[in-house]
């Protein structure tokens, strides 16, 4: 195999994808790439991408890599810090070897490909018992310390959005999101909800031709104008109240208030909904399982365990969704129409 090409290097996928331009070749650090960075690197039009992690480790059957061999995309795990790539670098790539900077590292490059992807599948089927029960042991433990906090918290901010007994579509960014935001459209029309951007989700409303009334997270994930087209922003900090994502708001000169509290930004948002009193939560593109959360980094979910155990009795999940419709005849009632 012969590769060769500009790189742009990025730790953070996520992050990555805002800079790079069709023809580039990605160079990133990520163990077991998800579907939604795989896309995002996709749209991108970049030619090849360059893992100094491992694309899939085995642990879990992350879904990325095969997302990308369907895309047609070049992949090659590089044994190599990420620290050894510069951005604009010309590299080579010739078989099991690299250049970089006119220096050869040998027997570092294997080819993602399907023989690859197949072997860490497998590998992921013989772990599955061992990852199931580390995952719900760790979500025990934590929920354990964890409880208090979140039931009892009560520093969520005032809002100049009124919640109380209104529906609410909560959006984070996840690969279904906007195929599940359509699938609502005649709920949409009927209820007129209040919009809640998680990050990225904020991008898919806007996507969709909405507003968002409120966005929150730590801003990690949402482009500059889905922060300008909402109406409101909540920072999610973390329990000391630093945030992140501060710096990047106040030099943009916008309004914001802080929740200082425990969870994902997820989490979070669904509190602050069901502690405003909205009479109903649409969850479009969540997270629930163990592969949800693996494909994020999180050895657990004990908050959300905690968050759904509370606001289940107000929450529709709207995951799968999309694929139920898009299996019913187009005249059969959608469950909204009842309501």
């Amino acid at each position: 195999m012969r590769l060769q090409g500009r790189i742009k290097v990025g730790a953070k996928t996520k992050n990555l994808v805002n800079f790079l331009c069709p023809g580039d070749i990605a160079v990133i650090r990520h163990d077991d790439i998800d579907e939604m960075a795989a896309l995002a690197l996709v749209y991108t039009g970049v030619k090849a991408v360059i893992n100094t992690g491992k694309s899939m480790t085995g642990r879990f059957q992350a879904i990325g890599a095969t997302t990308l061999l369907q895309n047609n995309m070049r992949v090659i795990d590089v044994s190599l810090p990420l620290g050894s790539f510069k951005d604009n670098d010309m590299i080579t790539v010739l078989d099991n070897d690299i250049i970089v900077r006119n220096y050869i590292y040998k027997n570092v490059c294997t080819t993602v490909n399907w023989d690859y992807i197949s072997k860490r599948h497998q590998t992921s089927k013989e772990n599955e018992s061992h990852e199931i029960l580390k995952f719900i042991d760790n979500t025990i433990n934590h929920a354990e310390s964890e409880m208090d906090k979140l039931i009892c918290f009560a520093g969520y901010p005032e809002l100049s959005t009124r919640l109380e007994g209104r529906h609410v579509i909560i959006v984070v960014r996840n690969s279904n999101a906007i195929d599940e935001i359509n699938v609502l459209k005649s709920y949409i029309e009927k209820f007129n909800p209040i919009f809640i951007g998680v990050d990225g989700g904020a991008d898919f409303i806007i996507n969709c031709g909405y507003t968002p009334d409120i966005l929150i997270g730590d801003m990690d994930s949402v482009s500059d104008i889905g922060i300008y087209r909402s109406r409101e922003i909540v920072l999610h900090a973390y329990e000391d109240g630093y945030c992140p994502c501060l710096d990047r708001i106040a030099a943009m000169n916008i309004p914001y208030k802080i929740l200082a509290m425990k969870g994902t930004s997820e989490d979070a948002a669904l509190m602050l909904a069901y502690h405003k009193s909205a009479e109903l939560l649409v969850l479009v593109g969540g997270h629930s399982c163990m592969y949800d959360f693996m494909c994020k980094g999180r050895p657990g979910m004990s908050s959300t365990f905690i968050t759904r155990t509370l606001v289940g009795s107000r929450l529709v999940d709207c995951k799968g969704l999309s694929i139920i419709a898009a299996s019913e005849n187009e005249g059969k009632d959608a469950w909204w129409a009842k309501m």
